[in-house]
């Protein structure tokens, strides 16, 4: 088997063309998703990728912004790199309102990129940015070691202070008249207090209740004069109707129920009877409701108990004597 044999200065360019290629290969190289991290991947490359926290200023007021700058370096892949949301990281969100800043151009030929935040300590007692587990691809590693991982390495202590004092408004000025700016004195000062009520006022409040009633009672009857005309008026024509029924009560088939129908007719109108007043008794309560003297409630009553007995009474002529008491009842009430 023959050997060829390289002269000293061509195998050094071999070398050097070997592994220029292989960088080229492991930039150009497709990331593997098998074995990929869930958490802590950004897409980095590289045979030994290191990252690190640029923190400035480390000590920032109360409700003032730090900067902080990760820097990714020692990578084959500047431009595919992502940033890290450090807002879906507990440790950083807790401790931190946080605001990306612009993302910096990466040069050609570049192996580092940068990726600046805006950090805003949330209380006093934060105290570090933390450490931030950074993973990135090695191709050159062996199969399923290929993912390495690495850190910021340790936490960059911060130092928040109190706020700034806040500077006073300015000063409004007064142009309003002198006079509202005097302060008063005096005997006059002590004395009564211009929200007390006087005696007077207390009987006036009593009275007055009853002179507006009056005076609406007095205006009710000026604008309607002829309101208490127009009741008596009603109780006629009920009256009328009454004593008309009655005269027809003779050539109905039930004489003695056309005579208690026309009643009972004339004082509901008359008198407004409730819908439960059903007995002799209870139409006579109902009448007296209304100031009837007591000799005619009784005679309202008696009647009723009359119509109850011609009704179921053998047939006779009683129904005219019926009709005759109902009209002379009709009569009695109206005089009332």
């Amino acid at each position: 088997m023959t050997t060829t044999r390289h002269p000293p200065g061509r195998r050094a360019a071999l070398t050097a063309c070997a592994a220029l290629f292989l960088v080229a290969a492991a930039s150009a190289q497709d990331i593997p998703l098998v074995g990929q991290p869930t958490a802590g991947f950004y897409g980095a490359a590289g045979s030994g990728v290191k990252v690190a926290w640029a923190v400035e200023p480390r000590t920032v007021p109360e409700g003032e912004e730090l900067v902080a700058t990760l820097i990714v370096s020692n990578v084959t892949n500047p431009r595919k790199v992502r940033r890290p949301d450090l807002k879906a990281l507990p440790d950083f969100n807790d401790r931190f309102a946080i605001t990306d800043g612009p993302d910096v151009p990466v040069a050609d030929g570049a192996t580092e990129v940068r990726f600046a935040y805006r950090l805003r300590p949330r209380s006093r007692k934060t105290a570090e940015v933390p450490t931030l587990a950074f993973f990135y691809y090695n191709p050159a590693a062996p199969a399923r070691k290929q993912f390495k991982q690495t850190n910021t390495g340790r936490a960059v202590p911060v130092t928040v202070t109190d706020a700034p004092p806040k500077a006073p408004p300015p000063p409004v000025p007064l142009n309003e008249p002198d006079h509202l700016f005097n302060v008063a004195t005096g005997p006059g000062v002590l004395g009564r207090d211009p929200g007390t009520v006087p005696r007077w006022a207390w009987p006036v409040a009593a009275l007055a209740g009853p002179l507006l009633a009056a005076a609406w009672y007095a205006a009710w009857v000026r604008l309607y004069p002829d309101a208490r005309r127009l009741a008596r008026a009603r109780r006629s024509r009920a009256a009328r109707r009454a004593v008309d029924a009655l005269a027809r009560a003779d050539r109905t088939p039930d004489p003695a129920a056309a005579v208690m129908a026309a009643v009972l007719h004339y004082l509901n109108e008359r008198f407004g009877l409730p819908p439960g007043a059903a007995t002799p008794s209870e139409i006579a309560a109902a009448v007296a409701e209304h100031g009837t003297p007591a000799a005619d409630c009784a005679a309202v009553a008696g009647f009723f108990r009359a119509c109850d007995a011609a009704r179921f009474a053998p047939p006779s002529d009683g129904a005219v004597s019926l009709a005759a008491d109902a009209r002379a009842l009709v009569l009695r009430l109206e005089a009332a």
